[in-house]
């Protein structure tokens, strides 16, 4: 049995799903960042997320959107308005000291409430195939959020009831059957292309009702979580245990 590698950087498990004929349209363009960049992905999309490669939890997530006769570059707690000449100094004044960075195509996430939200989905591979052990959403407690991360401020949610307030509204069962299809794509994707056992995937609706990939974590965070959903978090711990079991047969 392969051994389950961490793998940090965000643009080394994108890029392959970018190239993939199976998920590629369910996946935002991701570019290394430059000032350049950073115009060209703004003048296409008009709405990017500048992120660290490396790092979790929403830090050092920086949004930046058309607005107006200029553009709004939001990042912690901070919003500033500034003109297309400005962005670069802006954008790099918010960034995290000696972090390389990426640029990814912004999705305008589906709301509850008036309030962003995006999904947490977990697959483990404790034998021959891939389980899905974990869903569930992660709602913004602001409107204007820059991101639905716990860590700053999110909330994490039961998958079914959300999908239930969701705006613009969707079937709730039909949706989660459409979100288990292509997040299990996506992870076998990943999985040709890495040695991995336990996969974390960010996911988005946006406000059309398609299914966004949006990051994937190889050493997710369940801090909290059991509260949320103890039957799920059972699921998830057995596949845990069987992938340690295995793991520890393979070493002997």
């Amino acid at each position: 049995m392969i051994r389950h590698r961490y793998i940090a950087s965000k643009m080394m498990k994108t890029d392959p799903l970018m190239q993939s004929r199976s998920v590629s349209r369910h996946v935002p363009q991701t570019v290394w960042y430059s000032d350049t960049q950073l115009v060209e992905m703004l003048r296409k999309w008009k709405l990017v997320y500048v992120k660290p490669d490396t790092g979790s939890g929403g830090r050092g997530v920086i949004r930046v959107q058309e607005h107006h006769d200029g553009y709004v570059v939001s990042w912690q707690n901070h919003r500033l308005h500034c003109r297309m000449y400005e962005l670069p100094r802006v954008v790099r004044a918010a960034m995290i000291s000696g972090h390389r960075y990426v640029i990814q195509r912004g999705v305008h996430l589906a709301k509850v409430r008036g309030r962003p939200f995006d999904l947490r989905i977990v697959w483990q591979k404790p034998g021959a195939v891939w389980e899905l052990t974990w869903m569930s959403a992660k709602n913004a407690t602001k409107k204007n959020a820059t991101v639905t991360n716990v860590a700053q401020g999110g909330v994490d949610a039961r998958l079914i009831p959300t999908l239930k307030q969701m705006e613009p509204p969707v079937d709730a069962e039909k949706m989660r059957r459409q979100l288990v299809d292509v997040s299990r794509r996506i992870v076998r994707v990943l999985g040709r292309h890495f040695p991995l056992r336990i996969i974390g995937l960010d996911m988005a609706i946006d406000k059309n009702r398609h299914i966004w990939y949006i990051e994937a974590n190889t050493k997710p965070n369940f801090h909290g979580l059991r509260k949320l959903d103890p039957v799920q978090y059972r699921r998830y711990e057995r596949a845990l245990r069987q992938l340690r079991r295995n793991m520890n047969k393979t070493s002997t």
